[in-house]
C-alpha cells in the first residue's frame, strides 16, 4: 500500500536548527526559549517519522528478500530449464548420431541387398536359359521318343497285316492293333492323340468284321479237286452207285420167283428197271459234240478242272478274290458242259462249289486304313 511522504516534516524540523547556527551569539540567547518550546511542540512528529521509516525499512528489506527469493526461485528454474534443454540436445545429437548410423548401416544393407539382387537375377537369367536348354532337350528328346513310337507301330502293323493275309486270320492284325493302343496311350503325348482315335476306331472295326475262314475254304478246294476223277462225265458210263433211282427204297432181298409167288409184281419191275439202266444208259446234254469226245480228250478236261480249282486256291492263299471267282466260273462253266450233273457226286460237287462262291463274298480283307493313314501324317509333319 502507499505510504505517507515525510520529507516536509523532516526539512521544517531542520531548518530551525539551522537558523541558530546562522545567527549570532546575541541571537541565540534569545531564540534558546524559543527553539526548547519548538521542539517540545514537535517531538511526537519526529518519533512518528522514525517509525515510519523503520517500517519503510522493513518491509524494503522482506520486498528485497523476497525479490532474492524470485530471482533465486527464477535462477534455479532457468538452471532447471537449461539443465533439461542441455539433456535434450544430447539425447537429440545421441539420437541423430544413432539415425546417422542406422542410415548408413541401412545404405550398406540397401547396396548389399542390390548387388544381391543383382547376382540372383544374373543367377535367374542363368538358370532361365538352362531351362530353356533343358526343356528344348527334353522336346527333342521325346519328339525323338515319339518318332521311334510311330517307327516301331508301323512296322507292327504292316507285320500283323501280312501275317493275318497269311494265316487267313484277323487275330494278329487284332493283337498289333491293341499293343499300338497301349503304347501311345501310355505315351501320353498331344500329338499322337489322332493316332490313338485312329488306332481305337481300326479296332473296333476289326471286332465286328466277318472275314473268310480261308482254311476251311483252301480244305473245301482240296476236297474238290480230289473229286474231280470221280466225277461222271457226259458219255462216260455211269458207275452202279452214281445211277438214278426209281425209288427211294432199296432193292429187293427176294428173287423173281419169290416175289411173283407173293404177288409183289411191282418189286420185280423195279428189280428189271434196275437191270435195263445198267445196260440203256439216257442223258440229256447240251451239244453233240461231247458225245464224240475221246477218252483223252476227257483227261483233258479233267486237267484243266483240276488246272482251275489249282489256280483258284492259289488265288484265295494270295488274296485275290476277282481271280479266285474267275476260275471257279472256269471250273462251273466246264461242269455245266462236261459233267453229268444229276448224278450224287456231280451235285456234291456242285453244292461245294457254290459255297465257295458265297463264302468269296466274305474274302475281302479288312485294311488298316485309318490307322495307316494317320502315321503317315504325324510323320509327314515331322
Amino acid at each position: 500500500m502507499t505510504q505517507p511522504d515525510p520529507s516536509p516534516a523532516s526539512s521544517v524540523a531542520a531548518e530551525p536548527a539551522a537558523t541558530p547556527t546562522a545567527s549570532s551569539p546575541a541571537s541565540s540567547a534569545t531564540a534558546t526559549p524559543t527553539a526548547t518550546a519548538a521542539a517540545a511542540a514537535t517531538g511526537p512528529s519526529v518519533g512518528g517519522a522514525t517509525a515510519n521509516r523503520s517500517w519503510l525499512a522493513g518491509l524494503a528489506t522482506v520486498l528485497a528478500v523476497a525479490a532474492g527469493l524470485a530471482a533465486l526461485l527464477l535462477w534455479q528454474k532457468l538452471a532447471n530449464i537449461q539443465e533439461a534443454l542441455a539433456q535434450q540436445s544430447a539425447q537429440a545429437t545421441q539420437q541423430s548420431a544413432e539415425a546417422l548410423a542406422l542410415a548408413k548401416q541401412s545404405a550398406t544393407l540397401a547396396q548389399d541387398a542390390t548387388a544381391q539382387l543383382t547376382l540372383a537375377q544374373a543367377r535367374l537369367n542363368e538358370l532361365s536359359t538352362q531351362r530353356s536348354q533343358v526343356d528344348e532337350l527334353l522336346q527333342s528328346l521325346t519328339k525323338a521318343k515319339d518318332d521311334s513310337l510311330l517307327v516301331d507301330v508301323e512296322a507292327a502293323l504292316h507285320a500283323a497285316v501280312q501275317q493275318s493275309m497269311l494265316t487267313g486270320s484277323l487275330q494278329p492284325m487284332i493283337q498289333a492293333l491293341s499293343t499300338a493302343h497301349q503304347r501311345v496311350k501310355k505315351a501320353n503325348a498331344p500329338r499322337l492323340v489322332a493316332l490313338q482315335m485312329a488306332l481305337e476306331r481300326d479296332l473296333s472295326r476289326l471286332q465286328q468284321v466277318k472275314v473268310l475262314d480261308v482254311s476251311l475254304a483252301l480244305n473245301q478246294l482240296d476236297a474238290l479237286l480230289n473229286s474231280v476223277p470221280r466225277w461222271p462225265l457226259l458219255g462216260e458210263a455211269l458207275p452202279a452207285k452214281d445211277m438214278p433211282k426209281l425209288s427211294a427204297q432199296d432193292p429187293s432181298q427176294l428173287s423173281w420167283v419169290q416175289a411173283l409167288g407173293q404177288g409183289e409184281w411191282w418189286m420185280v419191275l423195279q428189280d428189271m428197271g434196275r437191270e435195263l439202266l445198267a445196260l440203256v444208259q439216257i442223258s440229256k446234254v447240251a451239244s453233240p459234240d461231247v458225245l464224240l469226245m475221246t477218252p483223252d480228250q476227257r483227261e483233258l478236261v479233267r486237267q484243266q478242272l483240276r488246272m482251275h480249282i489249282l489256280s483258284a486256291r492259289m488265288s484265295l492263299v494270295a488274296r485275290q478274290p476277282e481271280a479266285v471267282q474267275q476260275d471257279l466260273d472256269q471250273v462251273r462253266r466246264l461242269m455245266n458242259h462236261h459233267v453229268s450233273l444229276n448224278t450224287p457226286t456231280a451235285a456234291a460237287a456242285k453244292g461245294q462249289l457254290t459255297a465257295l462262291e458265297q463264302s468269296l463274298k466274305q474274302l475281302e480283307w479288312p485294311e488298316l486304313k485309318d490307322s495307316l493313314t494317320a502315321l503317315n501324317q504325324l510323320q509327314a509333319g515331322r
